[in-house]
């Protein structure tokens, strides 16, 4: 991947960019970039620029468009809290998103295959032609490195130590999987819909913005993977409104490990 270009980074919310201070040197906040927080930093000679676009789908999408419109970048990258579908995993645990689905409830599905419409809600316009996808996938070369070094940075991180851990589990170290990534403006925590949409969309985990970040960057052909960190696992142990944002945080830190270190092996 060429050096010339910057390298994007998409972080939904400000919890989740403090750790890219500490991590690449109190990055330097640009001038001109309409709503959004944009900064610009170097590492391993890399440029990298990152936006804070605040949480959900119409954020992220703006967001990732105008900092594509402005800015020539080489590949976007985008990470930080995650809750989990799959069961198996728990606070720490790590999902490298190799395809992007926007995920719904089986009643919309099946009102959207009644009425003659796709059920997938990724909607976009090439060649002047609507197009439905089931899903987007990532980057491949993206998705290789992101596998090496998220393997190395769990590796040096020591057990989940934020709320969010199921009692009745003893700690363990973190692990990493290679898995859908499920996105939509809504926070799941019925034990029946969460198994539900792990069922139909093999999804580990969900969050509000991958997809759709996803989806910009596939209407520009750039290159595209996610990192999210998992903060809860609701079916095994809800968060007190207390608890959310620590654990949010504690998520984004291991999120923006593993994106600063595949922005530094690039």
């Amino acid at each position: 991947m060429s050096r010339d270009r910057p390298l994007a980074v998409v972080v939904p919310m400000e919890g989740e960019f403090l750790p890219y201070a500490r991590l690449l040197g109190e990055p330097r906040r640009l001038d001109d970039t309409g709503p959004w927080e944009l900064y610009e930093a170097q590492t391993a000679g890399r440029r990298v620029l990152l936006v804070v676009c605040g949480p959900g789908p119409v954020n992220a999408a703006a967001a990732t468009e105008r900092l594509i419109a402005h800015h020539e970048v080489a590949a976007v990258l985008h990470g930080g809290s995650a809750g989990a579908h799959d069961p198996d995993l728990l606070p720490g645990d790590v999902v490298l998103g190799d395809r992007y689905v926007i995920h719904a409830p089986l009643s919309v599905r099946r009102a959207r295959e009644a009425r003659g419409l796709h059920p997938s809600l990724i909607r976009l316009r090439r060649a002047g032609a609507h197009v439905s996808l089931p899903h987007i996938e990532a980057d491949p070369a993206l998705l290789s490195l992101a596998e090496r070094v998220a393997a190395e940075q769990l590796a040096a991180l020591g057990p989940w130590d934020a709320p969010g851990w199921p009692p009745a589990v003893p700690p363990r170290p973190a692990r990493a999987v290679t898995a859908t990534v499920a996105s939509a403006d809504a926070w799941t925590v019925d034990e029946g819909e969460l198994r539900e949409l792990y069922e139909h969309f093999g999804a580990a985990c969900e969050d509000m913005e991958s997809a759709y970040v996803a989806q910009v960057c596939a209407l520009h052909d750039l290159p595209f993977l996610a990192v999210r960190a998992i903060s809860d696992n609701e079916a095994a142990c809800q968060l007190t409104p207390a608890d959310v944002p620590v654990a949010i945080a504690a998520a984004g830190d291991r999120a923006a490990r593993i994106i600063v270190a595949i922005a530094r092996a690039l």
